[in-house]
């Protein structure tokens, strides 16, 4: 079975399972929810390591020339202590300065170099996470921005069709050198997930660009859609030159904080008034339009068997759908969107 086969019957046996397919976010676990803190205190003035901050340790850039700003924002992680007035301050304001906010605080970069971001919160402890910044050029910006807006796509389906995420995985159809705005930022064809500081603050460099050159995260990173983790892998390993990773690295760095949207758009769906599937059965699939979607080797046909049928090049067993990537544990209620 190929990869494209595994991820359409993946993603329509959580449609036949009642999964919301155009799955709903939560907010509520942004910022921070990129890659887990440990809540280290990790320098500063002193402090007792009780409240752990969003992101620890964190990292940003400044752009030579001062065009391009960065901010991003920090929380406490704790969602129940949001909201109550925690103080947010930096050990080092020639480096970055904190702007207290009513959740939170906004930290905006002076320039490079490191500060420690601390939190204090009457009657509840202090906590504290390190800020690296790393200084770039307005050339090396200029290629992240390049690379990022590219004009051809990064997915190109077989005879025109919709731009999906079953499209994705299609022969053919993934451009390694497309446009990264493909699925990314609320104007991207397909998923429309955010890669801002918001989502990508508490990744290194070094994990960044193993992210959108290898597709694969760090340790400890959640897997925010219904793809799977294994075939995520596949498809998000890019084609990139060593520009335009600094670059990419710079433009991602200093874009505007945003959360992602409340759902994730797959650009799936069931078909409206197709037929429930039989169990072991997937769906007919249509696109937002409403039209049918031919899965790749399988045909569009609502009843298609939901494993089996068909092996990879120079295997002689069907793979099952989840080969070994069980399904997430609240397969209808996706996470807000993933660094990469």
């Amino acid at each position: 079975m190929t990869s494209s086969t595994r991820l359409a019957l993946f993603l329509g046996l959580q449609l036949a399972a009642g999964a919301a397919f155009i799955a709903c976010g939560s907010d509520a676990a942004e910022p921070g929810d990129a890659k887990p803190g440990d809540g280290e205190p990790t320098g500063g003035s002193p402090d007792d390591g009780t409240l752990q901050l969003t992101y620890a340790p964190m990292y940003s850039a400044f752009i030579e020339g001062g065009a391009h700003e960065a901010q991003l924002p920090v929380q406490l992680k704790d969602t129940s202590l949001r909201g109550k007035g925690a103080k947010f301050t930096s050990s080092d304001p020639s480096v970055a300065v904190v702007s207290d906010t009513a959740d939170g605080a906004t930290i905006t970069v002076k320039k490079d170099g490191t500060t420690v971001i601390k939190a204090s919160l009457d009657g509840q402890g202090t906590g504290s996470s390190k800020l690296t910044v790393k200084k770039y050029t307005e050339a090396q910006w200029t290629s992240g921005q390049q690379r990022f807006s590219k004009t051809d796509l990064a997915i190109v389906p077989p005879n025109g069709g919709a731009v999906t995420a079953i499209a994705l995985l299609s022969p053919g159809a993934r451009n390694a050198n497309g446009a990264c705005n493909t699925c990314h930022t609320a104007q991207a064809k397909t998923l429309k997930i955010e890669n801002t500081p918001t989502q990508i603050a508490g990744y290194s460099d070094e994990e960044l660009i193993t992210i959108f050159t290898k597709g694969t995260k760090p340790a400890g990173a959640a897997q925010k859609t219904m793809i799977p983790s294994f075939i995520w892998g596949m498809v998000h390993a890019w084609t990139v030159t060593e520009e335009e990773k600094e670059g990419l690295i710079a433009f991602l760095r200093t874009q505007a904080p945003k959360a992602n949207p409340a759902t994730i758009d797959y650009g799936v769906q069931p078909c409206p008034g197709a037929p429930a599937p039989a169990a072991g059965q997937m769906p007919m699939l249509c696109d937002n339009d409403g039209k049918p979607i031919a899965l790749p080797g399988r045909g569009g046909d609502a009843g298609t068997p939901a494993t089996g049928g068909g092996t990879d090049a120079g295997s002689s067993t069907t793979t099952p759908v989840d080969s070994g990537a069980a399904a997430p544990a609240d397969a209808g209620v996706a996470a807000t969107g993933d660094a990469g």
